[in-house]
């Protein structure tokens, strides 16, 4: 029997809702920021590192890769990174994840001169990593360069240093040295900090991003950076450390990865390649043997083939001409940097304004004070004159009240000299010795009024000369009230301020050598303070990095090649 159906067919969807979509969470670290966010299961490698790097604006995102954490508990001497073609999902241990998967965000390719990174957050992030690395010492540096090193990283830190915010003890809080470091010479966390903080104060004046590059300018100089290192073997056996970096491979002895023995640089490489643990790289020269080498696992092959291809497609982009997308970021960070620049002349500017402003203060005080101790004494003279001209005065006085008095006693006496000579005839005898005693008292007296007439004459023109210089101190106490009035302070012009800042831009380009006389003097300062019979690392001091793999360049390829397989 047939059977019909003439009903309105409906879909299964509208019936059943569909199954939603299972996550994976993602959980990203910087050496900066974390972040977090969910994304489906088919998401890959690149589609998560892309928005990890939208996240924070990073655009130079082939130095840059995720670094997987998520391994199932397996451990390794080297690092495991998300492959970007594939899903994310199938390059983590899903067993123990719970649906949650933790990376890291870290610099993966290094550039052959940090001054090839275009963008502040790319600065950041390498001063960020690269200081972590030389404070585990992952890194090493000697004493005298992490100390220069731990002042670039406070100034990225606080800027411009300030003794009142910055007092003793209280940056030895702050982890400047590498703690294993420390313990090898015989000075305190005080002793560190006044050292460190001698060049930090030296500072003064420039921008955070700046000192984020002198960091990385210093570090860039030290032989271990942007170098990974893994264990390999020649044909002998003979343990031995490859270390791949920007500009070619190196080879280091098994009890030294500070100073290479061969190198070779990835000019010198045509193909790279790998069967099983051994490691085969064909040189340009075809007349040339392969360089070869083993390893314990094929996975580190593979770790060191990904890092040779990643390192040498940029030292390939170094020399090839700038994509649009660089050239882009190029321009934007020209301009960005013409704004700070602009920004940072104008708070020069400011600056100087302010110091020379606060200068003339002081310069006006202090002339001030002097004024007013000329004031001080002009007025103590005066008022010494006007007393010492009141004395003369009551002197003079008395004087001529003396000499008029005399005068007068001598005119008596003149006239009984008369009287008596007219009365002589009565009493001669009497009157004789009466004359002869008048007529001396007579020439006494007379002797006596020129005396007092002539001191009287004396003390007038002393007292003329004490009036005159009274009349002097008067002028001069008026001159210094009237003449030495403190003025406001006036802001220097522009043609003085950009003298200034040449002169700050010319002190910069000689600073490089004034660097380099106080790292050998704090050299030989923290020589004296080793702590006997410990084994600390030493630069070389004949030949630095660039000068040795210069050295161990020279020759053919052949003879370093055949020089690895002798090791």
């Amino acid at each position: 029997m047939a059977h019909s159906f003439t009903g309105t067919l409906v879909p299964c969807s509208s019936v059943w809702p569909a199954r939603p979509k299972k996550l994976l969470t993602i959980h990203i670290s910087t050496v900066d920021v974390d972040m977090e966010f969910s994304v489906p299961y088919k998401t890959t490698g690149k589609e998560v590192f892309e928005k990890a790097a939208n996240t924070i604006g990073l655009r130079e995102t082939w130095y840059f890769g995720l670094k997987n954490n998520s391994n199932g508990g397996k451990s390794d001497t080297y690092p495991m990174w998300i492959a970007e073609e594939k899903r994310v999902v199938d390059q983590i241990c899903t067993a123990n994840s719970n649906d949650r998967v933790s990376f890291e965000l870290l610099a993966k390719f290094y550039p052959l001169s940090v001054n090839d990174l275009i963008q502040d957050i790319t600065v950041h992030l390498f001063f960020l990593q690269i200081k972590g690395q030389i404070l585990s010492q992952v890194i090493f540096a000697p004493a005298e360069k992490c100390v220069l090193l731990a002042s670039y990283a406070l100034h990225a830190k606080y800027g411009d240093y300030d003794q009142t915010l910055h007092k003793t003890g209280k940056l030895s809080q702050e982890q400047l040295i590498p703690d294993q470091l420390m313990k090898k010479y015989q000075l305190t966390r005080e002793g560190w900090e006044e050292n460190v903080i001698a060049w930090y104060s030296e500072h003064t004046g420039h921008t955070k991003e700046w000192a984020e590059m002198q960091y990385l300018i210093v570090s860039q100089d030290l032989d271990m950076f942007g170098v990974n290192y893994f264990l390999i073997q020649n044909k002998k056996g003979t343990d031995l450390w490859l270390g791949i970096d920007a500009g070619g491979l190196q080879v280091f002895e098994k009890n030294d990865r500070i100073k290479a023995k061969i190198y070779f640089p990835w000019s010198e490489v045509k193909n790279i390649s790998f069967q099983d643990k051994k490691f085969t790289i064909k040189p340009v020269n075809d007349k040339t043997d392969d360089f070869k080498f083993y390893t314990k696992k094929v996975r580190t092959n593979r770790m060191i083939l990904h890092l040779c291809l990643g390192n040498h497609d940029l030292y390939m982009r170094k020399h090839r001409e700038d994509t649009l997308v660089v050239q882009a970021l190029k321009q934007q960070a020209k301009e960005e940097k013409k704004r700070k620049q602009i920004e940072r002349d104008k708070l020069i500017k400011e600056r100087r304004a302010k110091e020379i402003a606060m200068r003339e203060r002081e310069e006006l005080e202090v002339r001030l004070r002097k004024f007013e101790g000329q004031a001080r004494k002009a007025n103590d003279k005066l008022q010494k004159s006007e007393e010492a001209t009141e004395i003369l005065e009551d002197k003079v006085r008395m004087a001529e009240e003396q000499a008029n008095l005399l005068a007068k006693q001598a005119a008596v006496a003149h006239s009984e000299i008369i009287s008596l000579k007219k009365e002589s005839a009565k009493n001669t005898e009497i009157l004789r010795k009466q004359l002869s005693d008048a007529e001396e008292l007579s020439k006494q007296l007379a002797i006596t009024a020129e005396t007092s007439a002539q001191e009287a004459y004396k003390l007038r023109r002393e007292l003329d000369s004490a009036r005159h210089e009274e009349r002097i101190a008067k002028q001069k106490l008026l001159e210094i009230t009237q003449n030495h009035i403190i003025l406001p302070p006036e802001l220097s012009g522009d043609l003085e301020l950009q003298r200034e800042i040449n002169n700050a831009r010319l002190e910069e380009l000689i600073k490089s050598e004034k660097v380099k006389s106080q790292l050998n003097t704090l050299k030989s300062k923290m020589e004296a303070l080793k702590v006997d019979g410990v084994d600390i690392p030493k630069e070389d001091e004949k030949e630095d990095k660039y000068q040795t793999l210069k050295r161990i360049t020279a020759g053919e390829t052949k003879s370093r090649i055949a020089f690895f397989h002798s090791l």
